[in-house]
C-alpha cells in the first residue's frame, strides 16, 4: 500500500474531504492524525473511521497557539493535507460584510495554512503538503471578492512553497462545486446550490470521496511538485 507506515495530518478532517481522506488513508495502512475546531465533529469522525491508528485533536486554524499545540505531539510528519475551511451565505461580499468578517475569511484561509506549514516543516524531511484552493480562483461567485481572494492566493502559494520547501513537495486540489456538509449552512438554498451542477459536463456534483483519491495521489506520486489540481467536473468549462 502507497502510505503503508506514513504519517499523515489532517486539518480540517472531521467532515467532508479531510473526513474522506483519513478514511482512504487509514486504508492504505498510514497512521492518521485528525484535527478540527470542534470536539462533538471530532469524536463523531472517529466513531466512524474507528481505526487504533487514528488520533483527533481540537485545533482552531486562526489561532497559532492552538496550531502549535497540535503539533507539538507529532514528532515526524510524512504527509499533510489542509482541507479546513469554511463558507457562509454572503460571505467574503467586500462591499457589504463588515471587515471582521472579511479578516475572519483570511485568517482560516490564509494566515491560517502560513500557521500550519511554519509548524509543521521541522518535522518534514520529505513528502507532501497538499493545501486547497477552489473553483473561485479562477470563476469568482458575485458577492464572494475576498472568498475569492483568499483561494486564489493558495494557488500563489503553493508554487512559491514548492520552491522555498523543496525537498518537500508542495501542491493543491482545486474542488468545483462538491456535495459535502460545509453546504449546510446555506439551510434552504443547499440544494438549489448543488442542483447547479447538473451543468457540468459531468452531470452531476462531486462526491468528497473523489476529492480525497486525488489527495492521496498527489501524496503518493513524488515526480508531482507545484501542481494545483483540478478536481471541478468539468466546471471550469461551463
Amino acid at each position: 500500500m502507497r502510505l503503508d507506515g506514513k504519517r499523515v495530518v489532517i486539518i480540517g478532517g472531521s467532515s467532508g474531504i479531510g473526513l474522506e481522506t483519513a478514511r482512504l488513508a487509514l486504508g492504505e495502512g498510514a497512521f492518521v492524525t485528525i484535527a478540527g475546531r470542534s470536539k462533538d465533529r471530532l469524536e463523531k469522525a472517529a466513531n466512524s473511521l474507528a481505526s487504533d491508528r487514528l488520533r483527533s485533536v481540537v485545533a482552531d486554524l486562526a489561532d497559532e497557539s492552538s496550531i502549535r499545540s497540535l503539533f507539538a505531539d507529532e514528532n515526524r510528519i510524512d504527509h499533510l493535507f489542509v482541507p479546513a475551511g469554511e463558507l457562509r451565505p454572503g460571505g467574503g461580499d467586500l462591499l457589504k460584510s463588515d471587515m471582521d468578517a472579511l479578516r475572519s475569511i483570511l485568517e482560516v484561509r490564509l494566515l491560517g495554512v502560513a500557521h500550519i506549514v511554519r509548524h509543521a516543516r521541522p518535522r518534514m524531511d520529505g513528502g507532501s503538503i497538499t493545501l486547497m484552493s477552489g473553483l473561485y480562483a479562477t470563476r469568482p461567485a458575485a458577492g464572494g471578492a475576498i472568498a475569492a481572494a483568499a483561494v486564489a492566493a493558495i494557488t500563489g502559494m503553493t508554487r512559491a512553497l514548492a520552491l522555498d520547501l523543496a525537498p518537500i513537495r508542495v501542491n493543491a486540489v482545486s474542488p468545483g462545486l462538491i456535495d459535502t456538509p460545509l453546504w449546510d449552512s446555506f439551510g434552504p438554498q443547499r440544494d438549489a446550490i448543488l442542483a447547479r451542477a447538473a451543468k457540468m459536463p459531468v452531470g452531476r456534483a462531486g462526491r468528497p470521496e473523489e476529492v480525497a483519491a486525488a489527495v492521496l495521489f498527489l501524496m503518493s506520486n513524488e515526480f508531482i511538485t507545484g501542481v494545483v489540481l483540478p478536481i471541478d467536473g468539468g466546471g471550469a468549462l461551463v
